[in-house]
């Protein structure tokens, strides 16, 4: 009874994350998977690195509340990367959108399922370059989702 309360709970806190950022400018974008979550958390790691990333941290979310006593919390890690290139090419065309970087990918449980999501960067700015490099780099960070919740192995290869 309490882990299927803590289990809405938390459903209900990604569910009202998702809708307050949800606009233009601070989209989150998510899928879902059955998988296995330290599958899932593999198949981020390597689809961070195929895409010339480098991860940089990792924030074990998670099990830090389980530890500190909520025995039933679910399972949540965010991973943060980065590539110094690109960190460098968003400097020169807006400096203030450095507070983008570094980029996440967030794995959550929630239920039987899991949660893979990152927030993407505003692509509706009044410069065409940083709206062009933002096209650019979300179109990345859902192939690395897409990739990680999907079965597919060779999803990178289709697109």
């Amino acid at each position: 009874m309490i882990r299927n309360l803590i289990q809405l709970c938390h459903f209900l806190f990604l569910l009202i994350l998702t809708v307050s950022c949800a606009n233009n400018s601070n989209q989150i974008y998510t899928k879902i998977s059955k998988k296995d979550f330290l599958d899932i958390i593999q198949d981020v790691e390597f689809a961070i690195t195929e895409n010339n990333f480098r991860i940089i941290n990792r924030l074990h979310i998670g099990q830090s509340i389980r530890d500190r006593g909520t025995e039933l919390f679910p399972k949540n890690e965010v991973i943060l990367f980065c590539n110094l290139t690109l960190a460098e090419e968003m400097l020169k065309l807006k400096p203030d959108h450095i507070n983008y970087c570094p980029y996440k990918i967030t794995i959550s449980e929630v239920n039987k399922n899991i949660s893979i999501g990152t927030r993407l960067l505003p692509t509706n700015t009044q410069s065409y370059e940083i709206n062009k490099f933002s096209v650019k780099i979300n179109e990345i960070l859902r192939k690395i989702v897409e990739y990680s919740a999907s079965d597919d192995l060779f999803i990178f290869e289709k697109s």
